[in-house]
């Protein structure tokens, strides 16, 4: 059976931490820092894949009309793969240009969909773009945002429309097709093995507790921000910034001023609420105990 497996978050929400675990699951031989993240499961939005899929060149296509052909692509893809595709994906899942979904549940094998406290993504996201707080916290809020190649940086990947946080996580959640594995940022940093063991069943990964154990310490956070240190590692984020920066959970709490705070709190509320980011400690969030999870 062929088809796509698409590894989607909104950004910073651990997404390459993912997708590099899953790497190393997939293939313990081999480095999985560097670029290896590119190799193993390349950006959804890369020009190339419309263009190995329909043998067009797109340097002359609107941003519209390659939003248009993305969903031909992926079928096209999926048809002639012999393998399990994997993808990265920030793009919500909305449907493209022509009104089809961007990504087609009838090319879809699995998507795992990675989600992060908004409040620490808001802190994560001004560093990796390199701006202040408050014009992270709009980002996070405006329902049109969308993520474009850097400024200096050749356009690769197409621009992809994110909507506001919390309607990129409703997107994900409610998308038709085969239901989403929902897996959270926190949960990973608490327990990384079990969480990566439930995105590899989901995605139909073979695991044992031995490959997971293995694969995680390859992958472990302070590994990975040494690995950066020693011969750096290209995310996308502006210059000087580390892309692996803490790897906590909660630093909000240090880092964000309380206007900010509540900023988010208001624009975002129901979906942390349902989410467990404003229940009390041992409370469980409601679309957990949903057959939405692991499912």
């Amino acid at each position: 059976m062929t088809g796509f497996v698409w590894i989607a978050s909104y950004p910073r929400s651990g997404n390459t931490w993912l997708r590099l675990a899953l790497g190393a699951l997939l293939d313990p031989g081999q480095a999985h820092a560097g670029d290896a993240h590119a190799r193993f499961a390349p950006n959804a939005s890369q020009r190339s894949d419309i263009e190995e899929a329909l043998d067009v060149e797109t340097g002359d296509l609107t941003p519209a009309e390659m939003e248009a052909l993305r969903p031909v692509a992926y079928r096209t893809l999926a048809a002639l793969s012999r393998r399990p595709l994997f993808r990265k994906v920030h793009d919500a899942c909305i449907d493209a240009v022509a009104g089809t979904p961007l990504f087609p549940p009838d090319a879809t094998l699995a998507t795992l969909y990675m989600v992060r406290d908004p409040r620490d993504v808001a802190v994560s996201w001004a560093h990796f773009a390199g701006i202040g707080l408050e014009e992270a916290v709009r980002f996070l809020c405006d329902a049109g945002a969308t993520l474009r190649p850097a400024a200096g940086r050749p356009p690769l990947d197409l621009p992809q429309r994110l909507l506001c946080w919390s309607g990129h996580v409703r997107s994900w959640l409610d998308a038709p097709g085969r239901r989403c594995c929902l897996l959270r940022y926190e949960d990973m940093v608490a327990d990384p093995a079990a969480i990566l063991g439930r995105a590899a069943a989901h995605a139909g990964i073979a695991a044992t507790a031995e490959t997971l154990d293995r694969a995680v310490a390859a992958t472990r956070f302070d590994a990975l921000r040494a690995h950066e240190a020693r011969q750096g590692f290209d995310g996308g984020q502006s210059p000087g910034s580390a892309f692996f920066r803490s790897g906590r959970a909660g630093g909000w709490r240090t880092a964000l001023p309380p206007d900010l705070e509540a900023r988010i709190v208001a624009a975002h509320g129901p979906a942390m609420e349902a989410l467990g980011y404003l229940a009390e400690a041992g409370e469980r969030p409601c679309w957990l105990t949903a057959a939405a999870v692991g499912k």
